[in-house]
């Protein structure tokens, strides 16, 4: 399903069906799920158009509400300046992206995985997250690529005592997603001090293998935004 093509297209499988088809001087966007209702959309544009359908930063459904991503975990102990790499899953959002006139636009945003917020932080200053709970691993594990995807988790110990680390939350404006033969994100966690710590994204090491997904946030360019997220509530 990952992606692109020219208008019209077509794509299914098992779970789904995705089309856009002319209609007189339109074009009709279809998205049927298996079990759920048909989604349309109308697109005025020409048959230049491009679609791109790839996985997207995972902050967006069932609301536009947050655009930070928290992951728990099952705890782990750092030890005093110590750094280490671990796998954890993530939820996969997946956009249907078209691209006329040299802008794109998402027409469609949809996931297989079931949806959840959380609250980092106090009730009267933390942020709303989108969560999501995960095992932690070694190496890579087996993920269904429109479900879940694998992040590699750099956790780098700046302090001088052990560390007990059970989530890590990142900010969705900074995500760099890539998809090949699984969807993956990279990101480093510095912790800073017994309850504080900082994430930011990282570069793909293996890009022969994986193709860059078009990120709706990354479109934004707003220039104050930090490429860091400062966890100051405990991890």
């Amino acid at each position: 399903m990952y992606g692109r093509y020219e208008v019209p297209f077509e794509y299914s499988d098992e779970t789904i069906k995705l089309s856009i088809t002319e209609d007189g001087d339109f074009f009709r966007y279809t998205r049927q799920m298996t079990g759920e209702e048909a989604v349309q959309k109308t697109l005025l544009t020409t048959a230049s158009a491009v679609v791109a359908v790839n996985p997207i930063e995972p902050v967006n459904l069932p609301k536009k509400v947050t655009h930070y991503l928290e992951i728990e975990f099952t705890p782990v102990l750092i030890e005093p300046e110590g750094i280490k790499i671990i796998y954890l899953l993530f939820p996969i959002e997946i956009g249907v992206i078209v691209f006329g006139n040299k802008k794109m636009e998402a027409v469609d945003i949809f996931s297989f995985c079931p949806q959840k917020y959380s609250l980092y932080g106090p009730s009267g200053g933390g942020v709303i997250t989108k969560y999501y709970a995960t095992d932690i691993y070694s190496a890579p594990p087996e993920s269904n690529r429109y479900c879940t995807g694998v992040l590699r988790l750099e956790i780098q110990n700046k302090t001088l005592e052990w560390a007990n680390i059970s989530r890590t939350v990142l900010d969705g404006y900074n995500m760099r997603i890539y998809f090949g033969p699984y969807v993956s994100m990279l990101a480093r966690m510095k912790i800073l001090t017994p309850t504080t710590a900082e994430t930011e994204f990282t570069r793909n090491p293996a890009a022969s293998d994986f193709q860059k997904a078009i990120e709706i946030y990354h479109t934004l360019n707003i220039p104050s935004i930090s490429r860091t997220f400062l966890m100051e509530w405990g991890y």
